[in-house]
């Protein structure tokens, strides 16, 4: 047994040194290419690369339709197939698996959810008061008025927790725009004192990101109760950011 594994690995280290010389050979290949050469290649990957997304588009815009019609993320790699009137083979070019469709989706679903928040948390209100709306979107997009079926929201929450043991790193990735936003916003009012200072800024917005994205998740498990209430979050999160009493 030791020694299959000795040659696997010597086998392993030869084909990535085999990729080393073949990425070596193709840039050494590129450099040699005239300026119109090079420009000519520039497009013709500029122009793959628009095309592969629009594919890629078609498959999640697909799924999205399916998770609506459907209320669950069940759904095989075939019906998403049939649902875009694309291939498998045009499919597995573009994501490895089912799971990597679901983050995509999931992605799409966090970039609808940051375009519902208002311009007005770019401008120049105090931070506290622009956290506040950016919560409030939040709780809005799963239990407000106009959200999405319960069905589709609690799907979301599924396809959350999916995501967190399946694919914690894109998960994060996926969250990043939100929290970006969120990070500068508690920046700035640590800046300007209204926000407490004696927690580092990026572990200060990370424990305000992750308990208000827990209390929306839970809150999805209680639609339709009146037991969980925005105001009551938001008082708990603006007692943990204010500076603490002197």
């Amino acid at each position: 047994m030791p020694e299959n594994i000795d040659i696997d690995t010597e086998n392993k280290n030869a084909s990535v040194e085999n990729i080393d010389i073949q990425v070596e050979n193709v840039d050494s290949e590129l450099a040699a290419l005239s300026t119109w050469e090079q420009r000519m290649l520039e497009r013709s990957l500029d122009s793959a690369r628009v095309q592969a997304l629009a594919r890629s588009g078609e498959f999640v815009h697909a799924a999205l339709a399916l998770l609506e019609e459907e209320g669950s993320v069940e759904f095989t790699v075939q019906d998403v197939v049939q649902h875009s009137g694309g291939s498998l083979r045009r499919f597995y070019q573009l994501f490895s698996s089912k799971d990597d469709l679901v983050l995509a989706l999931f992605e799409e679903l966090i970039t609808q959810l940051v375009e519902h928040i208002p311009e007005s948390v770019q401008a120049g209100a105090p931070p506290l008061q622009r956290l506040e709306i950016c919560v409030r979107t939040l709780w809005d997009f799963v239990r407000g008025e106009d959200a999405p079926p319960a069905k589709i929201v609690r799907s979301m929450a599924a396809l959350h927790n999916q995501l967190a043991a399946a694919r914690p790193d894109g998960l994060r990735l996926a969250w990043d725009p939100l929290r970006q936003l969120i990070s500068g916003i508690i920046a700035e009012g640590v800046a300007d004192g209204s926000i407490r200072s004696d927690i580092e800024v990026e572990e200060l917005s990370d424990l305000f990101f992750d308990v208000s994205l827990a209390a929306h998740i839970f809150a999805i498990g209680r639609i339709g109760s009146t037991h969980a209430r925005f105001e009551g979050l938001w008082r708990f999160c603006l007692g943990a950011l204010r500076p603490p009493p002197q």
